[in-house]
């Protein structure tokens, strides 16, 4: 770390007053640059090593070591691009949930303990209907508070996302946040949107006279690392998208249907009485209700993995523009421009976060929806 201090100071001393009006208006963008700066370096100093390392070596780094040093690098900078008031909210958005579903499960419990309690004991450490009753209303009432909270945090994720040009109705960030890929496709935003503001600042650097051709080499490789970065990022959410998410929803699918199918083999013989027949209609009802919302989320994910692929294809050519770009870079004009047509690609993916309307129909859909998402995350 102590080889960067020359060039972060360096940096200091011509971007304080830029990032002091910055850190008032936007801390978090503030710390956002002043971590991720000095790994983007390090990415882009293990980035031009590559070529002159071998394919392989017993000894010391070659090209494979390196790659993985690179990519290890470009994960700790996107962990950074993530920091921000939506991604807090969010992680206390996903603990209120847990704490919700603790004091349900609770309360189910002490509902069947309530059945088999006396009215009174002697036994101090024994529950009695009445202590029972007066646990459940405590635990209701903390189910109250949180549900308040997440309703405040909810409005100031919509908040956040309109600040980013994502407009959302409370419905849709149910959807999105009740989504498999929420978390996911919330990151990407997240990290479009501190790329943009670190490009917006190169360009400020440079209009504003730092525009030498060391330096404008120097921010033409930040920048082709950023877009590679991105670009990896996109992958990575395609991949899971496409080879993780969708074959565990088709399994769920899958699972539905010869449930269903079962019961109705069951239903058609002739020996069930109506008790058992009313069970299997109901189960039949509800594995149908599975399959309907199954399909939905299929062509949900099926439109976020669409828009990510054509996303990863402009980014792709981004990358490359900005790779030749860096290794002939001359003016701070030219990486201006460069900046100016990858932003409008950054731009486009927030086009994809707006969640199909079509599941917040129904409730009961949605109630199913947020049910096959933790079959999803089991992988069951």
């Amino acid at each position: 770390m102590k080889r960067w201090a020359p060039l972060v100071f360096l940096f200091s001393l011509f971007l304080s007053p830029r990032l002091a009006a910055s850190a008032e208006s936007d801390p978090f963008f503030s710390k956002i640059w002043e971590k991720a700066l000095p790994k983007l370096e390090k990415s882009l100093e293990v980035f031009d090593r590559q070529k002159d390392l071998p394919d392989s070596s017993f000894f010391g780094e070659d090209k494979q070591s390196n790659t993985e040093k690179y990519d290890a690098l470009l994960n700790e900078v996107f962990s950074i691009l993530i920091g921000s008031e939506l991604q807090n909210s969010r992680q206390e958005y996903n603990f209120l949930e847990m704490k919700i579903e603790q004091a349900g499960d609770e309360i189910t419990v002490l509902l069947k303990e309530k059945i088999g309690a006396p009215e009174t004991t002697w036994n101090p450490l024994k529950k009695t209907r009445a202590k029972i009753d007066e646990k459940i209303t405590d635990l209701r009432e903390d189910i109250d508070g949180l549900m308040a909270r997440k309703t405040e945090l909810k409005r100031s994720m919509r908040e956040s996302l309109a600040k980013m040009g994502v407009n959302v109705e409370e419905q849709q960030l149910d959807v999105l946040l009740s989504s498999i890929s929420g978390d996911d496709v919330l990151h990407l935003l997240l990290a479009a949107d501190s790329i943009k503001k670190i490009n917006l600042q190169i360009m400020d650097l440079l209009q504003g006279g730092q525009g030498s051709v060391q330096s404008a080499r120097k921010y033409t490789g930040v920048h082709m690392v950023l877009v590679d970065l991105y670009l990896q990022a996109n992958l990575n959410v395609l991949e899971k998208i496409g080879g993780e998410y969708i074959p565990r929803l088709e399994d769920v699918m899958k699972t539905a249907r010869r449930l269903g199918d079962e019961a109705r083999q069951m239903l058609s013989k002739a020996d069930r009485d109506e008790k058992n027949r009313q069970v299997l209609e109901a189960n039949v009802r509800a594995n149908e209700r599975t399959v309907q919302t199954a399909e939905l989320y299929r062509k949900y994910l099926r439109g976020q993995e669409n828009a990510l692929r054509g996303a990863s294809e402009k980014l792709k050519k981004d990358y490359y523009v900005a790779r030749n770009t860096y290794d002939t870079v001359k003016t701070g004009s030219d990486l201006i421009s460069l900046i100016q047509v990858s932003m409008n690609t950054l731009e486009g993916v927030f086009g994809f976060a707006v969640p199909d309307l079509a599941l917040v129909y129904d409730q009961e859909l949605m109630k199913e929806f947020e049910r096959i998402t933790e079959r999803i995350r089991r992988g069951k």
